[in-house]
């Protein structure tokens, strides 16, 4: 196995020094946020092959973080397309302040990704190179219903957004849809997904729920929550919207029954 693994992280590095290459050349680190998803399913599909055992839940695992994949992909190549050389303004603003930019963007862009990438796919790793384990098809069957009602409500969440600023002003905020019952539902049920897969992981070790627990918290105090509240800090009305609004766990309490 770890021979495998090995194999597995030094092809993702390689890759992300390729991507880093082609980001200078494009003066646009913002096509990092694009191969994400990239990375996630080469890992997936490359552990799977190397394995020699391939388990139901191994096969399930596949195409769960495939399907998850292939909505991240498009939804975010998406908002690029048609491709005009702007780089996303977060990414531009750190071009503009950094000092030593290439050399500062090549560690904390690029191999923070490729660690943080290693740390978010251990359980794929784990469990498409384990070559035996007793089966457990309740915990992945369930695991991956859970996983795929994660999928659907963090596509849906990304769908509103996107038929919302096809039309929005520049002051307006999405509070509608599953927005009305938290300021960032797309985070929430990226974290069901997640728990979803540590649930058949954990077949492997239980110790996955522990990692799962990590990448919720990175999601909600580090990488994704924060730079967006960092975004609508200075909009009077997303701070009325803030107030009512909790900020990622859903408020459904909110639900009216019409009698």
């Amino acid at each position: 196995m770890l021979e495998n693994i090995l194999i597995v992280t030094l092809s993702l590095l390689m890759s992300y020094v390729a991507l880093f290459l082609l980001s200078v050349r494009l003066k646009d680190n913002s096509i990092a946020d694009v191969f994400w998803g990239v990375w996630f399913v080469i890992i997936t599909i490359l552990t799977y092959f190397l394995g020699w055992v391939w388990y139901t839940s191994q096969v399930v695992m596949t195409l769960l973080v495939s399907a998850w994949w292939i909505r991240l992909f498009l939804n975010i190549l998406s908002k690029k397309l048609p491709y005009d050389g702007k780089e996303d303004p977060r990414y531009k603003r750190w071009r503009e302040s950094w000092k030593y930019f290439y050399t500062r963007s090549f560690f904390q862009v690029y191999m923070f990704q490729w660690l943080l990438m290693l740390l978010v796919a251990t359980p794929i790793f784990i469990l498409n190179l384990s070559s035996w384990f007793e089966e457990n098809l309740t915990l992945t069957f369930l695991g991956g219903a859970i996983a795929l009602f994660g999928l659907f409500y963090e596509a849906r969440a990304d769908g509103e957004l996107a038929g919302f600023i096809k039309n929005k002003k520049s002051w307006e905020i999405l509070t509608g849809g599953l927005r009305y019952f938290s300021r960032y539902p797309q985070y929430f049920w990226e974290s069901v997904f997640w728990f979803g897969v540590a649930m058949i992981a954990a077949q492997v070790s239980i110790w996955w729920f522990v990692w799962w627990v990590i990448i919720t918290v990175l999601v909600r105090f580090v990488s994704g929550v924060p730079l967006l509240e960092e975004r609508y800090a200075w909009q009077k009305n997303y701070e009325k919207y803030s107030v009512i609004t909790p900020i990622f766990f859903p408020d459904y309490s909110k639900i009216q029954f019409k009698k």
